[in-house]
């Protein structure tokens, strides 16, 4: 299985408009159309397409945490696959690659996450990674987070 990241450009930015989520799960993640258009407004956002080889299969956007005053820890803000692509392990491996580059990056320290009440199913999958649950937010959005030393 060859997945790869590809930050998102003029080049290939289509190719995530074309991904596709079910009716419940818009409720916990926001299509990448609309996520590449607010990140626009930062310049520290980072977009990146998940790729098996050439073909586009899921969509991450990340960036350190400013908003929480926490210019240590790297905040992944969207994460989806395709939904006639989920079961197949490519969620999984891009994370994994996720780990690794946000690893190399300097004075990084953690890594956080949040997935919306209801959709536990993302709890039980960011906890393989080492993920914890550390609070639920004003907006019941639960909060996990990764100490990089644990990766």
């Amino acid at each position: 299985m060859n997945i790869n990241l590809r930050d998102i450009d003029k080049d290939n930015w289509l190719d995530m408009i074309d991904l596709e989520i079910s009716k419940a799960q818009q409720q916990f993640v926001a299509l990448p159309s609309e996520a590449i258009a607010a990140s626009k407004f930062y310049d520290y956002y980072v977009n990146c397409g998940i790729y098996l080889d050439d073909k586009a299969v899921g969509y991450i956007q990340y960036y350190p945490n400013y908003d929480d005053n926490k210019p240590d820890e790297i905040f992944i803000d969207q994460f989806l696959i395709d939904l006639e692509l989920q079961g197949r392990g490519y969620g999984t491996k891009a994370i994994c690659l996720l780990l690794e580059q946000i690893k190399k990056l300097e004075g990084i320290r953690s890594v956080s996450i949040c997935y919306v009440e209801g959709h536990d199913r993302m709890r039980s999958f960011f906890e393989r990674f080492g993920f914890e649950l550390i609070d639920q937010d004003e907006f019941e959005e639960n909060i996990m987070l990764l100490h990089l030393h644990a990766v």
